[in-house]
């Protein structure tokens, strides 16, 4: 009965995100050029295997002059396994190229990037799809909040995760990569118990998102997004 009711929502999931994406992809046919701009998706090529994380993904904007540069963008990732949805905010560099790293755990994806500039109503690219086969889990313990930025009062920051093989047991001397605002910033290794921490004694005011990476033996495992603001 437990394997039926996991069933049951994961194939709910698959359609809710299905559906969600088909609308999208209507529109898209529409919007992802409008008036001379375009927005177009540049990697990973459309139905790509990943063995690893995080997954870098990319889009460029141009118009009939060329690339254009200082775009707000937002990248929109959502998970055909669990139904989950995240958003990563990203501007455009100087060759208007939009990159950021998504911290992909084990499933497959559909995501889509959306910009609006001065002038244009809103851009919607075509959808596209990538999976991922890892074998470590990597699970947040401080500070942990995927929907809404936590507030911390604090400048003092940890941040602490634990990794795990398949079987649940803890994974020791695992090289743990963290990443905030999708810059890596600090390695360390895994104690016995599995866990990881990197700390600051001040932390500049502003909106941050994080996620860690470990890599052990050549396994791989990926923390899902986690936001917080200082204030």
């Amino acid at each position: 009965m437990r394997h039926l009711g996991k069933g049951r929502v994961e194939v709910a999931a698959v359609v809710a995100v299905y559906s969600v994406f088909l609308i999208v992809g209507l529109y898209a046919q529409t919007a992802s050029t409008f008036d001379g701009a375009t927005l177009e998706l540049i990697g990973p090529p459309d139905g790509m295997q990943f063995q690893s994380s995080p997954v870098e993904l990319a889009a460029i904007v141009t118009n009939q002059k060329g690339s254009l540069p200082n775009i707000g963008t937002t990248i929109t990732v959502l998970s055909l396994t669990t139904g989950e949805r995240d958003e990563l905010a990203g501007l455009t560099n100087k060759d208007g190229i939009v990159k950021v790293l998504f911290p992909a755990q084990p499933g497959r994806y559909t995501w889509y990037v959306a910009t609006k500039m001065e002038g244009y109503p809103t851009i919607v690219s075509r959808p596209r799809n990538f999976s991922t086969r890892l074998a470590l889990i990597v699970d947040c313990l401080n500070p942990c909040s995927s929907k809404y930025p936590l507030l911390l009062r604090d400048e003092y920051l940890r941040l602490q995760v634990t990794v795990t093989d398949m079987s649940g047991s803890p994974v020791e001397s695992a090289n743990v990569t963290f990443y905030l605002n999708s810059m890596a910033v600090h390695s360390g290794l895994t104690d016995p118990r599995g866990i990881a921490t990197v700390s600051w004694s001040k932390m500049p005011p502003g909106n941050y998102t994080w996620f860690a990476i470990a890599l052990k033996d050549g396994e791989v495992g990926a923390s899902r997004l986690s936001t917080f603001v200082v204030t």
